[in-house]
């Protein structure tokens, strides 16, 4: 028998018994389950290099996932450190776990082949991830570019011709096994050191999951195939919509074969979340589907213990850091808005969060470090250009900008949504004064470039990037504002015992706020020529910020009293319809493919409804009940089923029955 080929190496099955090897198993013939390649295949001149194997991994002890003080673990860990020195320590084979088998099976390796088969050409791929922009993902841009570059100086040989090659594409599949079976550091100080630990020939499963979130991110804002250059073979055969959907599917697939690989860092958790938004931009947020993986992107984080950072340092500016805060800050604000827009309960607390926020550093100074070299590696916050309260000095609007200032809002609204979602003694009014005032101290804080001015939108040196991320943290700002004088006013209702309708003064902040967050929403439909380019999500942008704030100008113009500037109750109605109109056009425009359709459908029947009751009555004429109803007389009584104008206080209106 030749010395090179045994039986003991063999891969095992679930039952124990010995593996096939992939010729034979696809043939369906006896294996003698040796190994490197059986004796059929030695006979048959068959390369047999494409068996599965099993992985051999150590894992460290931080693959159980972060344990808090409450953990069983954490006891233990306070006994020992009440030992003496010399019996705490160990000896290194006590200290290593035991090797853990993750062993690959046929249907992961025929999914994992599914997978690499949806990779775009060459020319495809470095259009799509250029294309890819997001104020939502946390992910950077500049190493994102740099990953779909890796991908194809490695893996080129295999991917880059016209019929791709079963044996090599399996050969590929195997290689992504072995290096997602490699524990990820979590403390580099080098970036390219972090880099290469997952790219290149390093590539695994989750960095190849966020390619294929970049690519559906690129091909949901691609131009008309008209201008899209001839080498681009699958952007030319495919059409967009379809390549977002496949493109998702295998995001899934990658994250799939990850948890069979037991395998859990950032960088999956990365993943999670841009397939998350890329689940919410396809189905909508109030179903199903999406809050599953809302679920899943909440249960990574607070199984890696992203959340929790004590006694950190909030200037630390290393790029493993740096990575952590912005994913975490990105998650945190994602779960603020889904919890805002569906009226469920968030999953993450401020009051179990102790990451700090992401300093504001561009990718380029987040990345300085990657050309290896000491003397480029951030040694000091001073050194990344920002100040002591962690802006920028650039004067420019990065992505952390916007991550940064969102975050912090999202700190805000955590507390709104507790208090607008229980039941319990809050502190009253003075609690919503309080927060209001710190809302507005927390906006003041903020750096110039990123707050709105009116005369944004028509200064043309004014990029369309940085207009959308104004306008994207101004309605956020204005969103809390609108919660917290929500509450305000039904809170006067309630001191008042009174059914009537709040104090002048809070109505009026109320409508005024919800008059400037209509107007705003609008334009991501009415400048789509400009801003669709930076976030192709019109439909969610318009409803999430216009759809609740349209509900109190309806209110208003039905009670017909409402007044503006100084303008006449006349002009104010005037004005109220012309808004209502415009977000009525909006609802129309949304087709039936387009996610959360079902809830923009019913709004625009309520809202149209409420024209042409309101505008076939004379100014002042208040057609709401003293109960805060609409008074109807034909016949329509189910649109106050429908349009309870008491569910803004529980911010539920918006959701499906």
């Amino acid at each position: 028998m030749n010395p090179s080929i045994s039986l003991a190496s063999a891969p095992k099955r679930r039952n124990g018994r010995p593996q096939a090897c992939e010729p034979c198993r696809r043939r369906k013939v006896a294996c003698d389950h040796r190994t490197p390649t059986c004796s059929r295949c030695r006979r048959g001149g068959i390369a047999d290099n494409s068996r599965p194997q099993p992985l051999q991994a150590h894992l460290p002890e931080g693959n159980i996932g972060y344990l808090g003080a409450t953990s069983f673990s954490a006891f233990y860990e306070e006994a020992q450190q009440s030992l003496p020195v010399a019996d705490k320590c160990e000896s290194e084979a006590e200290a290593v776990l035991p090797p853990k088998c993750v062993e690959v099976f046929p249907g992961m390796g025929e999914a994992a082949l599914s997978v690499l088969r949806q990779i775009p050409d060459k020319a495809s791929s470095k259009l799509l991830a250029r294309l890819y922009s997001s104020f939502y993902g946390g992910w950077s841009w500049l190493s994102g570019q740099w990953l779909n570059e890796s991908l194809w100086t490695a893996f080129g040989t295999t991917l880059d011709r016209e019929a791709r090659d079963e044996a090599q594409l399996r050969r590929m599949s195997s290689k992504l096994y072995r290096n997602g079976a490699v524990p990820l550091g979590e403390a580099h100080a080098d970036a390219q050191a972090w880099f290469d630990e997952y790219s290149g020939p390093n590539l695994r499963w989750e960095a190849l999951g966020l390619l294929f979130v970049f690519w559906a991110g690129g091909a949901r804002r691609l131009p008309e195939r008209s201008a899209i250059c001839g080498d681009c073979a699958v952007l030319h055969n495919h059409h967009a919509s379809q390549l977002v959907r496949q493109y998702k599917t295998a995001a899934w697939k990658c994250i799939e074969l990850c948890r069979d690989g037991a395998s859990s860092n950032m960088l999956l958790a990365f993943l999670v979340l841009g397939h998350s938004l890329l689940e919410s931009n396809i189905s909508g947020d109030a179903g199903m589907q999406y809050w599953r993986t809302h679920g899943d992107l909440m249960a990574m984080t607070t199984y890696l213990g992203l959340h929790v950072s004590p006694n950190a340092d909030p200037m630390d500016c290393t790029i493993t850091t740096q990575v952590k805060r912005q994913l975490f800050a990105a998650i945190f604000a994602h779960d603020k808005v889904t919890a805002t827009f569906t009226g469920r309960p968030p999953f993450l607390s401020r009051r179990f969060s102790s990451t700090p926020l992401p300093l504001d550093l561009s990718d380029d100074m987040l990345l300085l470090s990657s050309g290896g070299s000491s003397s480029n590696q951030l040694a000091d916050y001073r050194d990344c250009r920002v100040d002591d309260n962690g802006w920028s000095t650039d004067g420019r609007i990065y992505v952390t900008t916007t991550l940064r200032a969102r975050a912090m809002l999202a700190y805000v609204r955590d507390e709104i949504l507790e208090i607008a979602l229980q039941s319990l003694d809050f502190g009253g009014k003075s609690a919503l004064l309080n927060l209001k005032r710190r809302e507005m101290q927390i906006v003041a804080g903020f750096p110039p470039c990123i707050l709105y001015q009116p005369e944004d939108v028509n200064n043309p040196d004014i990029s369309g990037r940085d207009l959308y991320a104004r306008l994207l943290v101004w309605l956020e700002h204005l969103q809390n504002l609108f919660l917290i004088e929500r509450l305000l006013s039904k809170l006067q209702q309630d001191e008042d015992n009174s059914q009537e309708a709040p104090s002048s003064s809070s109505s009026s902040r109320l409508f005024d706020i919800s008059l400037e967050m209509v107007t705003l929403a609008h334009l991501f439909w009415t400048h789509q020529n400009r801003l669709k380019t930076v976030e192709d999500c019109v439909e969610w942008t318009t409803a999430s910020f216009a759809a609740p704030a349209g509900g109190v100008l309806c209110m208003e113009l039905l009670r017909g009293t409402a007044t503006h500037d100084a303008l006449s109750p006349a002009a104010t109605k005037a004005l109220i319809a012309e808004k209502l109109g415009m977000l009525a056009a909006f609802l129309d425009w949304v087709g039936p493919g387009s996610p959360n359709y079902d809830i923009c459908y019913r709004v625009k029947r309520v809202v149209r409804r409420v024209l042409e009751q309101a505008l076939e009555m004379p100014v002042q004429t208040n057609l709401l009940d003293g109960s805060g109803h609409w008074s109807m007389e034909d016949g329509e009584g189910d649109l106050n089923s429908f349009f309870s104008f008491d569910l803004l206080d529980t911010f539920e209106w918006l959701r499906p029955e």
